[in-house]
């Protein structure tokens, strides 16, 4: 019979939350070595587009697939899908080392996504069900802290693997079946299950959940202005090399991880629409500064404030919507969610280059600083109900 541990021990924690860091892999890993990549390729037709879709191909099918992922995580055991999900990002992931051909490379990419759509989704509706209330904030913030820190990490270990070969940060992936193998000997099925949901009435409705899908978009579209547009700033602005580029962004998610960490102490003393006031202003100052002082050392301190509010904004998102869902529609309500996430990582540059071709890159930050430090007093002044 399978041992069943304490949900606050520390092996617990470690298994469960590097589920959630398997997803930041994703986009951080192979970045370093897409010059590398495209060089390689370069015989091939479009290899300039086709080479960035390497690492933006598998957003859009965490986009399609995550509200799926939702409604069958609702229906069956999680841990099961959790298991069969873990196991396919594994494989499609260092794949790549392998192959030799950019088809192949983006096929697998896709089948990536796919499996990292059902593993972010299955993870969080996990940490739903093991906690609630305050443990639930805690572990939510403790969540962040995983895949924020794990972001950076792995960033800088996939820059490392790529002075070797472009081929090298795919195998970085292997570490998703060390990650399996601590999950399927800790973790349980939750005691949520079959009856309950089975004798729920309760139908999913996305319009009572569509006001934080809309913030969570939002949010992260405006965080994406960093790894979009801040290297151009740094790089022609600033006249700095590009190996400042990865080391800049490499803060932002330290800083990340390190307010998701403490998300649940400002908890105590703020309400989550005064939490979304300090996460949107926090924004909107770093973009301000960055407008206002076109200095190397101003820009790190301004991706610290930037990278301080995504760990609040994201938390508070997740927060506000356990808050509202039970058992039976959970899973559902947190695809959608990481659906919209997603979705802000990908047309975030679509909503910032026309602004940045009209009013300059230097402009734009002052533009959607300004617009954040207004959300931000909207919350606090208007949205106090929440």
């Amino acid at each position: 019979m399978k041992k069943q541990y304490d949900i606050y021990s520390k092996i617990f924690y470690f298994s469960l939350f590097s589920v959630s860091a398997m997803t930041v892999l994703g986009s951080t890993t192979i970045a370093p070595s897409l010059p590398n990549l495209e060089k390689h390729f370069n015989n091939i037709k479009n290899i300039e587009m086709l080479s960035k879709l390497v690492l933006t191909l598998p957003a859009i099918f965490v986009v399609i697939f995550s509200p799926i992922s939702g409604y069958l995580f609702d229906k069956f055991e999680r841990l099961k899908i959790i298991y069969i999900a873990m196991i396919t990002w594994s494989i499609s992931g260092f794949i790549g080392f392998f192959l030799d051909d950019i088809y192949y490379i983006l096929t697998s990419r896709a089948i990536f996504g796919i499996a990292t759509a059902f593993v972010m989704t299955g993870a969080s509706a996990l940490i739903a069900d093991y906690y609630i209330g305050a443990k639930r904030e805690k572990a939510l913030s403790i969540q962040g802290f995983f895949t924020a820190f794990g972001g950076a990490l792995f960033l800088i270990m996939g820059g490392f693997l790529s002075n070797i070969d472009w081929r090298y940060p795919f195998l970085v992936y292997l570490l998703g079946f060390i990650i399996f193998a601590f999950a399927f000997k800790v973790l349980f099925e939750p005691q949520r299950l079959h009856k309950q949901i089975s004798q729920s009435n309760e139908k999913f409705n996305f319009i009572k959940f569509l006001p934080i899908y809309i913030i969570s978009f939002f949010a992260m579209s405006m965080f994406y202005i960093i790894p979009t547009q801040a290297p151009f700033f740094i790089t022609h602005i600033l006249n700095k090399g590009g190996e400042l580029i990865g080391i800049s962004l490499a803060i932002s998610s330290v800083i990340t991880a390190f307010s998701s960490l403490f998300y649940t102490r400002l908890r105590i003393y703020f309400k989550l629409n005064e939490m979304y006031c300090i996460g949107f202003c926090a924004m909107g100052v770093g973009y301000c500064l960055i407008y206002i002082f076109h200095n190397y050392l101003i820009l790190l301190t301004s991706f610290i404030f930037i990278g301080f509010s995504l760990g609040i904004l994201l938390i508070t998102n997740s927060s506000w919507l356990f808050s509202l869902t039970n058992d039976s529609i959970r899973a559902k309500a947190y695809g959608f969610l990481a659906s919209s996430v997603f979705m802000g990582q990908f047309l975030s540059p679509f909503i910032t280059q026309p602004i940045a071709y009209r009013f300059g890159i230097i402009n734009m930050f002052l533009i959607f600083g300004i617009l954040l430090l207004a959300i931000g007093v909207i919350f606090l002044k208007i949205f106090k109900n929440i």
